[in-house]
């Protein structure tokens, strides 16, 4: 049976980052839908911790069919912002978000969890349940998107009580996010 191409572009991507020695963690539409209400996605999140000296190493790594811009990954390495590797045959994308140094990202990373993708299928590096939502809550801050909304609020649906709450709230007030946070368990009525 032939490989799901969003699982084989996203496998060779972090094969390769993991050779190249960088930390990733499967974020956005994907993370929120291994762990709330599923969701369609035509690409793959990831947030990676890399210098410039690895994204050259992964940039060198990947196969020539995959389309990627050296330069455009350099960049992002040392600006901490986005770039993304395509695979023209099938469309599907795979865009990597440089994080930048602090602690809220750290925690991120130390937190995420390998998990497994279809019954005997590949394991990735996924955020948490209540990173996802944190990051979720993040993203809509700035532009108010009833997707990031309702991607986080299945998040707590599903897993409601299992979520470290603690852990929730005080990076909430870290962030400024605790009174999206009420008024999301509000409408997951918790």
């Amino acid at each position: 049976m032939d490989e799901n191409p969003l699982l084989r572009l996203l496998r060779i991507v972090c094969e390769r980052l993991e050779a190249a020695g960088t930390t990733y963690a499967i974020t956005g539409s994907v993370a929120s839908s291994l762990h709330g209400q599923a969701v369609s996605s035509l690409d793959v999140d990831l947030c990676v911790r890399m210098s410039a000296d690895d994204a050259a190493r992964f940039a060198a790594s990947l196969p020539p069919e995959l389309y990627r811009s050296d330069a455009g990954l350099l960049v992002a390495a040392r600006s901490h912002t986005m770039s993304n590797v395509i695979d023209p045959a099938s469309g599907l994308k795979v865009d990597l978000s440089f994080l930048s140094p602090s602690p809220f990202h750290e925690s991120v990373l130390r937190r995420r969890r390998l998990v497994a993708f279809a019954s005997g299928g590949p394991s990735f590096w996924t955020v948490s349940a209540e990173d996802i939502i944190l990051m979720k809550l993040l993203w809509r801050k700035d532009t108010r998107s009833r997707k990031q909304w309702d991607n986080a609020l299945s998040v707590v649906k599903v897993n409601g009580a299992r979520l470290d709450w603690s852990y929730l709230r005080a990076w909430a007030e870290r962030l400024g996010l605790t009174a999206d946070l009420e008024l999301m368990m509000k409408e997951a009525e918790l």
